[in-house]
Order: structure tokens, then C-alpha cells, then sequence
């Protein structure tokens, strides 16, 4: 049996709460005890979240409702990890006071933050991929994205924040829906990996509420009840790594593993006690990293293959089958509504540069 933080079925409640939904009678129809909830450090079984959620849809059929309940969720409701991100200087360093102390709120997946050149970038990577549809994981990246943006939206920044692009895991609705509006951006679904992309502008923006030496102390408080990264971080490591060592062609293990300062030998053990191989993280990188660049409209497509350490296009085009099932020109035509594949909400935007990940 999984289980996940008590910490986000606290938080989780007080968002069906904000929209209108009766989180006490949700928590009793998931068979959720009250004092279940109250440890700061507590853990509840994963089928209770889902039990949650397949109630609330019962009394608010809404596609869009994982979104909603995300954005309405109060500041505060995550406990020091929402005052850890208030208190950071930017937009960026906020990301990154998440990232490091994400476990606290999330089991089963971290946040990779980088800086681009247009913006950042914010991925919910998981640990254990799955090889089919996982619609409880699709729910959660929609939640946990909308959770984000709604963390910095309503903050009085200048310019106010915005993200470029939401990338969602969970397939395109048979139907219209608000999921762009909501979000305030071209949404993307039936993405490897769940984003935010956001511009330059906002993700530099200073925090009127950065204090330091209220940081510090959380910072201090949260290492000392155990709720920083601990070891579990070597796979965001390797694919950091991937992204600096693939466009220049040495992507392979040993160059990974010598930028990280240990052996192949080390790396594949290392992996393999988190129950990952060094071709399945560079693949599902490799994966990510395509839809993000296609995505932007600014890479040409041979660009692509090199970033992507391919020796050619052939290679790459094969890689992109796999993973799609089509080429890379024609799946960027159906993102943008020409055919079937995934496609975004709302208005097509053009694709002569990038929107600006998003979560």
C-alpha cells in the first residue's frame, strides 16, 4: 500500500471548501478520520486522496474541477512550505524554496526547476513512471500546477505573474473546456510530464514579502523536523546533467556520471536502488525536453535532434514515433489543432516565438 502526506489532504480540503464543496461530509464519505489529519508529520493511504476526489466529482461533475480546487486552495493551507516560497526574494527563488522541500507536501514526484534564457521552467517529474494511464496522477499534476499558479497570482508583483504555458499529463477533453482561462495560459495536454512555463519577466519579479531572516528560520525549523531533500534527488541530478552533456554529444552514462563525480559502475547502482535505469531517465528526459522545445515554436526541428544528443534525424524521428506514434512535425500540427494528438486550450497562439513553464 502507497500512502502520501496528511499535509495535502489538509490542504486538499480546504480547497473543496473554498469552492463551495462540503469538505467535512467529502472527508467522511473517504472514511477519513479527523485526528488522521492532525500530525504535522502524518501520512494517509493513496486510496483515501482517491476516494476524495471521486466523491467531490459525484457532487461537482467538472472537468476542470482538479484546476479549481487547486487555485482556490488559501495561502497557508501547506503550512511553513507556503511561508518558505512567500519569504524567498523572487519568483524563482520561491520555486526553488519549493523544490527543496517538496516532499513534505508530495510523495511519488519532485519538482525540477531551470532557468532558460526566455524564462523558467517548472516540471513535476515522477519517481516511478508509468507505463499507462494513471488518471489519480493526472489529477494530481493538475493540482499541483494550479496549486503553484495560485500561489504567486494573487502576490502584488510587477509585472504580475503569469505562466506561458501549462503542460498537463492527462489526455485532451472530449470537449471544450475552461482549463485556459482558469490557468490564464495556452494549456497543453497528453504531455510526458506535467509544466509550468513561465516568461522572463515573471519569473525574475521580486516578492514584496521576501524576508530573510524569517526564511533562514524556516529553513532551519524544516531541516530539523525532517522535511528538506533528503538523498532521493540523484535522478533530477542526472537529468540536469543530460541537459548540458546531450548537445554536445556526450550524453551517454560515463560522461554523466563523471560530471556528477562518481563512476558508471556507481551511477547504474545507484539508479537501480531507486529502481530506475540510466536509459529509462534519459529517455523520459529526452521525451520532456522534445515537447518543450517543439512546443516553444522557436527551435527549428534540427535543432532539436542535436539538443537532444541525436547523431541524425533519422534516429530522432524514430525516437519521436515511440514516444508519440507520429513525427515531430505532425504531432506539432496537431498540438495546434490540425489533427489528433494533444492539443492546447484556447485560442491558437502563433508559433513564430515562444508564449514565455508550467508547475
Amino acid at each position: 500500500m502507497s500512502f502520501l502526506p496528511a499535509a495535502t489532504a489538509r490542504a486538499l480540503l480546504a480547497g473543496f471548501r473554498a469552492v463551495g464543496l462540503d469538505a467535512d461530509a467529502l472527508r467522511e464519505a473517504a472514511g477519513i478520520a479527523p485526528p488522521a489529519l492532525e500530525p504535522v508529520d502524518a501520512l494517509l493511504p493513496a486510496e483515501a486522496f482517491g476516494r476524495l476526489w471521486e466523491e467531490a466529482w459525484r457532487r461537482a461533475p467538472r472537468e476542470e474541477l482538479p484546476a479549481e480546487v487547486g487555485l482556490a486552495v488559501p495561502f497557508g493551507a501547506f503550512g511553513a512550505l507556503d511561508y518558505l516560497a512567500a519569504s524567498s526574494p523572487t519568483v524563482e527563488a520561491a520555486f526553488h524554496a519549493l523544490a527543496a522541500h517538496f516532499r513534505h507536501v508530495a510523495a511519488g514526484f519532485a519538482l525540477e526547476v531551470a532557468r532558460r534564457p526566455e524564462g523558467g521552467t517548472v516540471r513535476l517529474v515522477p519517481a516511478h513512471p508509468s507505463s499507462g494511464r494513471d488518471r489519480m496522477a493526472e489529477v494530481s499534476d493538475e493540482f499541483t500546477l494550479a496549486v503553484l499558479v495560485g500561489r504567486f497570482r494573487p502576490r502584488p508583483l510587477v509585472p504580475p505573474f503569469r505562466a506561458a504555458q501549462v503542460r498537463l499529463t492527462r489526455p485532451a477533453p472530449g470537449r471544450p473546456t475552461r482549463h485556459a482561462s482558469l490557468f490564464g495560459a495556452p494549456v497543453v495536454f497528453g504531455c510526458a510530464v506535467a509544466a509550468l512555463e513561465v516568461p522572463a519577466e515573471a519569473w525574475g519579479a521580486r516578492l514584496e514579502t521576501a524576508d530573510p531572516v524569517l526564511q533562514e528560520t524556516l529553513r532551519q525549523l524544516a531541516e530539523r523536523i525532517g522535511l528538506g531533500e533528503a538523498g532521493s534527488d540523484l535522478e533530477l541530478a542526472v537529468r540536469a546533467r543530460l541537459r548540458t552533456l546531450l548537445p554536445d554529444g556526450r550524453g551517454e552514462a560515463a560522461a554523466v556520471a563523471r560530471s556528477l563525480g562518481f563512476s558508471g559502475r556507481t551511477l547504474h547502482r545507484r539508479l537501480s536502488a531507486i529502481g530506475r535505469t540510466f536509459r529509462e531517465v534519459a529517455d523520459a528526459f529526452r521525451e520532456a525536453e522534445a515537447e518543450r522545445l517543439l512546443a516553444s515554436g522557436s527551435v527549428p526541428l534540427g535543432e532539436v535532434a542535436l539538443r537532444l544528443g541525436f547523431a541524425d534525424q533519422t534516429a530522432w524521428n524514430r525516437a519521436f514515433r515511440r514516444w508519440k506514434g507520429t513525427s515531430p512535425r505532425r504531432w506539432m500540427a496537431s498540438r495546434d489543432g490540425a489533427g489528433g494528438g494533444p492539443r492546447a486550450a484556447g485560442p491558437r497562439r502563433s508559433t513564430a516565438r515562444p508564449p514565455r513553464r508550467r508547475p
